[in-house]
């Protein structure tokens, strides 16, 4: 299961360029690839704003199967436990 990314208002999906500016250092950074961290000055960004509609969301909603996937890393670790065991 993979995570997937796109805007939450209209579905445009991130191309893994550096889009996005921060507003404290005027870094320039894929928001995606940093999680919303500045990598200059760490400031951290609750919302992200899609560069085609232009509206504002929540980062987190940005992600797509992010459960799905989770449930999966989880297996994944419990399978890692129990053979250790």
């Amino acid at each position: 299961m993979e995570v997937q990314l796109a805007c939450p208002k209209c579905e445009w999906q991130p191309d893994g360029h550096a889009h996005w500016v921060c507003d404290n250092c005027d870094t320039r950074f894929d928001t995606f690839e940093t999680t919303a961290i500045c990598p200059s000055c760490k400031k951290q960004f609750k919302d992200t704003q899609c560069i085609e509609c232009r509206e504002f969301s929540p980062h987190l909603e940005w992600y797509r199967n992010l459960d799905a996937w989770l449930m999966e890393q989880l297996e994944r670790i419990r399978e890692r436990v129990l053979s250790d065991a």
